[in-house]
């Protein structure tokens, strides 16, 4: 099959079976694209392996079954849309002896969230757990400022979400 762009957005499949008979399709990966009756919908771009079935009936056995790989590319034509980050965190304080803090965010386009923690010596992140490591220990016991921002680096679908980021101080409370 032809390489498609991603902006095209949809192909129609054609088909043709000696018999007369219908020809169905099957997507091998349909992260990158789905089949309706003949339609084949884009949905990122990638390498595609795309089968080609015609069952038989009493008349006519089933033909052999047929392959076809088909690349959809991303495109400079495919216009993306824009995102937005909801991340609100609730704790401006987060001790050592509280441990964990599972951070919460979402993105618009429902694309998956990155953490970072502008000092991870007092917070690391993986994934959404933020780990409490240490504490600023001073006099007054004031604590260690961290700065913790969610980000979504988008896709052929979408453009990077403008970051969010919220103080955090981190108190070391456990002697």
């Amino acid at each position: 099959l032809a390489p498609h762009n991603i902006s095209e957005g949809s192909f129609t499949l054609k088909e043709a079976a000696t018999s007369g008979l219908a020809v169905t399709f099957l997507s091998a990966d349909s992260t990158i694209a789905t089949i309706k009756d003949s339609t084949m919908m884009f949905h990122k771009p990638g390498t595609v392996d795309i089968t080609a079935i015609q069952q038989g009936n009493v008349k006519y056995y089933a033909a052999a079954k047929v392959t076809r790989t088909m690349t959809v590319n991303e495109d400079n034509n495919a216009v993306k849309q824009n995102q937005t980050i909801t991340f609100a965190l609730n704790d401006t304080i987060w001790k050592v002896s509280q441990g964990s803090l599972t951070l919460k965010a979402t993105a618009s386009s429902n694309l998956p969230i990155t953490f970072t923690s502008s000092n991870i010596s007092y917070a690391s992140i993986t994934g959404n757990l933020l780990n409490v490591e240490s504490g600023a220990i001073d006099d007054n016991n004031v604590g260690a400022f961290v700065i913790i921002t969610a980000s979504q680096a988008g896709n052929y679908q979408f453009n990077a979400a403008p970051t969010v980021s919220h103080t955090l101080r981190v108190i070391h409370d456990v002697h």
